[in-house]
């Protein structure tokens, strides 16, 4: 059964979120994403919590280490490394940005990028053994 204001919740957490995707190596303040929704603060905070159960800058953070990932795991993933492709997603603590990022996704981000850059190498496209 959908909760009273839910449309209205998502059109403000797709605005927010619109807006954070166009900053993603600099994560705008929470004011600046309320602003631009038109709403105050409480109001996008309440909204994040009805639409994705959780915080706005919690979402902006899996968002970001999502974004992250895909770089890693992208055929140019090893022109670049961990440490760039952390900083161009606004992670500015390297470590900080390691220990969510293998809590997310199981792995460290350098052992991603290991097995992106092993598939590159193989010709059937499979990933080798690295260890």
């Amino acid at each position: 059964m959908p909760r009273y204001g839910t449309k209205r919740y998502q059109d403000i957490v797709e605005r927010a979120t619109d807006v954070a995707r166009g900053r993603l190596e600099r994560p705008p303040p929470i004011e600046d994403l309320s602003h631009a929704a038109g709403v105050s603060a409480r109001t996008l905070t309440r909204a994040f919590h009805a639409v994705h159960g959780i915080t706005p800058a919690r979402y902006l953070s899996e968002m970001r280490l999502a974004e992250a990932r895909q770089a890693l795991l992208s055929p140019n993933a090893e022109a670049e490394t961990v440490t760039e492709v952390a900083l161009r997603f606004g992670f500015r603590e390297l470590g900080r940005f390691a220990a969510l990022y293998r809590k997310r996704f199981g792995e460290t981000p350098s052992a991603t990028l290991r097995r992106s850059s092993a598939k590159m190498h193989d010709p059937r496209g499979q990933a080798h053994c690295l260890d």
